[in-house]
């Protein structure tokens, strides 16, 4: 190419340059505004050509305009962070979302529902969507009436996913909820109008206002009427992060609310009431979407619970998730495998799939339960208002409709494994009340036989379901409730009916002067202990009990472990029990305050014994006495589940080893409890016990002598002892079940268990000493 041709290319080039900028003076581009009224122009002229039902929307252009008008008004609301946007204007006064909302409402042209309720949920994800304003809040409200999630619809995922993004609106301003209640709706409009017109925008008086980046800024939103020389004057400066007249001003506005609420028992939360009609959708997506949704909006902080609107969707919610747990209860078949209800997870929400869990009969009946449990767990605790409606009904309409009648007929193994799980998956404190009222009655019927009277009973005369009875109370002490643990065990214990009131009379064990010394040593470096029941002075002696229980020659050694091994796992569990029962009306010292003498002797004798009772309720013990089923030799009754363990441990040569090792899970659960008559009756073998009185001790003093008369008699005893001992230890226990009886000898087996319970319990005893005597 020649020069010459180069120099006219540039001179065209300069001289289409010149033409384009003349033609933009001219002519210049449109603005955003009149490209945004560009293509609402064209989505009505689509409609005015009266073709709609020939075509569906996405063969049309619709799709298209809508895409660029929310690109338009997106741009121009970022661009113009603090000016509204004329875009924005234009959607509020010329209102094209009524227009829309019924093309959605008449489905013209067909699928247009599904591309509205996609554009609007954009719409609502832009930085001020003016929820709050009448052009944008009705046909929001009417497009919201439009989904129902009891109907079947093609458009169900686009439905779920706009009132989501409905409810994420609310979440963010909590005020917004009073749009969605009929009888709220009007006053919060003209509320928040009048407020959007009322807000100083800079205003030059404000400019100069020069704050710290540490100091907080009070703004002030004043009436017309107030000169603006007096709202600068009200902009103060402030450290506090919250000052008492924002307090005060929070607490007369909710007051205000709940006083002017006017609301009848027909209105509702219709946004709640739409969100909660698709949890019975077959999509397990769109049920997850509608459980996230109903739970933003029940935990709303500005959530009216005496509104009759809430109450009334609130109350209707519970009912709908409890009915749903009742039936998925009856679909789990009751000839599954019972071992894999204690092994199954599973929590509500979307789970990955695990290809590596088993496939077993009423798996996915099983599966399905317990999520929507978990999240009937989960509401009842981050839902205060909603839990007041739901636990009550699930305790009517799961647990007493549906596991209580199957607990009491021949059912009963397969329902106590299930209701066993139900109360270990549950942490709601509110829903661990309902299972009170459920097992022992209401507060002030604590006396009578409860439905967990029954079942400890049962399962005496039933050894068939003695061991799921056990697990079941074993989840009841790890889901600790202070109402149950008193029906169950103290209330038999805290008048002290196993103490020996004749103990003054005898002989006080004399203490060694070293012991003396060091307790006198103890005192003064330590102070007064906390609990002198939890921390006796005697604690080595009661240590020594426990661990020269069995004789030498009936013991394994070298195998197992010292009982200072258990003491770390001691001490983690007893800070556990500890941090549980912190909140229960438990006393520190288990003596009688019935006269005044009593306390004084226990501060000045610092080997405390414990004092007698000066009268017990003889008719009280009567009434109890006579709901065992077994027989008592003295006028103390420990209650049925002491009662039951105490026997078992007694008899635990004959018994199997699973079943055993469920005892002393139990009782060793128990022996962690700070509470000190429990304490005296499993962990104090010094204390001076009235007649036919049953304690741990006493209990465990028959076994062994029981063993100590049968295991010698077996030839090569000493052999099986070790080898017993090595199978069990062993991390998982060998077990063989081709075994003969011989090579499973219960004998040996409750011989084992007994002295590694023995180490267990010094170690809680040591433990629950050491945490006494810490300051």
């Amino acid at each position: 190419m020649s020069f010459c041709n180069l120099d006219v290319l540039t001179m065209f080039g300069r001289l289409n340059e010149v033409l384009q900028s003349a033609a933009d003076v001219l002519a210049p581009p449109p603005s955003s505004y009149d490209d945004f009224d560009y293509h609402w122009k064209q989505i009505k002229n689509f409609y005015a050509a009266k073709k709609t039902k020939l075509v569906h929307i996405n063969d049309t252009n619709i799709p298209v305009h809508l895409e660029q008008m929310l690109k338009i008004i997106s741009t121009e609301q970022n661009e113009k962070e603090e000016h509204e946007s004329d875009c924005m204007k234009f959607v509020l006064t010329r209102r094209p979302l009524d227009l829309l909302i019924e093309f959605a409402v008449t489905e013209t042209p067909p699928g247009a529902t599904g591309c509205i309720l996609n554009w609007i949920r954009r719409f609502l994800k832009l930085p001020k969507p003016h929820l709050d304003d009448d052009s944008i809040c009705q046909p929001i409200i009417k497009l919201i009436q439009l989904c129902d999630g009891s109907k079947a619809s093609p458009y169900e995922h686009e439905e779920i996913l706009f009132l989501s993004t409905v409810a994420g609106l609310v979440r963010q301003n909590p005020n917004l909820i009073n749009l969605f209640i009929p009888a709220h709706r009007c006053d919060y409009l003209t509320t928040a109008n009048r407020r959007s017109n009322t807000v100083p925008v800079k205003n030059p008086l404000f400019d100069n206002c020069k704050i710290e980046a540490n100091v907080r800024r009070i703004s002030i939103v004043v009436d017309n009427e107030v000169d603006a020389e007096e709202c600068c004057s009200k902009t103060i400066e402030s450290t506090d992060p919250r000052p008492e007249c924002d307090s005060k001003n929070l607490e007369i506005s909710e007051e205000n609310l709940r006083q002017t609420c006017d609301c009848d028992d027909e209105d509702r939360f219709h946004l709640l009431d739409t969100i909660t009609t698709y949890l019975q959708s077959a999509d397990n997506v769109i049920v997850v979407r509608s459980c996230e949704g109903a739970m933003i909006l029940t935990s709303l902080p500005s959530l009216n619970g005496t509104c009759l609107a809430v109450k009334s969707s609130l109350a209707a919610l519970s009912i709908k998730i409890a009915e749903r747990l009742s039936y998925l209860c009856r679909q789990i078949p009751e000839d599954m495998d019972t071992g894999e209800i204690e092994d199954s997870v599973a929590s509500w929400g979307l789970n990955p799939r695990d290809g590596n869990v088993s496939h077993f009969v009423g798996r996915e009946q099983l599966k399905e339960f317990l999520s929507w449990l978990d999240y009937a767990n989960c509401l009842s605790n981050e839902c205060v208002d909603l839990s007041t409606y739901l636990c009550p009904n699930l305790r009517v309409n799961l647990l007493e409709d549906v596991v209580e009648p199957s607990l009491l007929d021949d059912n009963a193994f397969f329902m106590l494994v299930l209701a066993s799980k139900i109360i270990r998956q549950i942490d709601s404190k509110v829903f661990s009340e309902e299972i009170a009222i459920w097992l022992i009655g209401a507060e002030d019927d604590t006396m009578g036989d409860g439905l967990l009277t029954i079942l400890i009973e049962n399962a005496q005369e039933n050894s068939n379901i003695l061991l799921p009875t056990l697990q079941f109370i074993e989840s009841l002490l790890d889901n600790a409730n202070e109402r149950i643990l008193n029906a169950m065990i103290f209330r038999y214990l805290n008048d002290r009916g196993y103490y020996d009131q004749n103990s003054e009379n005898q002989p006080i064990q004399t203490w060694s002067d070293e012991e003396d010394e060091r307790e006198r040593l103890d005192e003064n470096a330590e102070g007064v202990r906390k609990s002198r029941t939890l921390a006796p002075s005697n604690i080595l002696r009661i240590i020594n009990y426990f661990l020269l229980l069995l004789p030498r020659q009936i013991m394994s050694e070298g195998v197992g472990t010292c009982y200072e091994e258990y003491v770390q796992d001691a001490n983690r569990h007893y800070q556990n029990w500890v941090l549980k029962t912190v909140d229960y009306n438990w006393p520190t010292e288990a003596k009688c305050s019935s006269t005044s003498s009593s306390n004084s002797t226990t501060d000045l004798n610092p080997s405390f014994a414990p004092q007698p009772c000066s009268s017990l309720q003889t008719n009280i013990k009567k009434e109890l006495h006579c709901n065992d089923s077994g027989i008592s030799e003295g006028n103390f009754y420990e209650g049925p589940l002491l009662r039951l363990l105490f026997s078992h441990v007694r008899n635990m040569s004959s018994y199997a080893y699973e079943l055993n090792l469920a005892v002393i899970a139990i009782l060793s659960k128990l022996a962690f409890l700070p509470h000190p008559y429990l304490h005296e009756v499993l962990l104090n073998p010094e204390l001076p016990i009235s007649k036919g009185t049953n304690t741990l001790w006493s209990s465990m003093q028959f076994l062994a002598r029981q063993l100590l008369l049968e295991v010698p008699r077996k030839e090569g005893f000493q052999k099986k002892i070790v080898e017993t001992a090595k199978n069990l230890l062993m991390d998982p226990p060998l077990m063989n079940e081709t075994s003969t009886q011989d090579d499973n000898d219960p004998l040996f087996e409750a011989l084992v268990v007994l002295e590694e319970f023995c180490k267990e319990l010094a170690a809680i005893a040591f433990v629950k000493y050491h945490h006494g005597t810490t300051k």
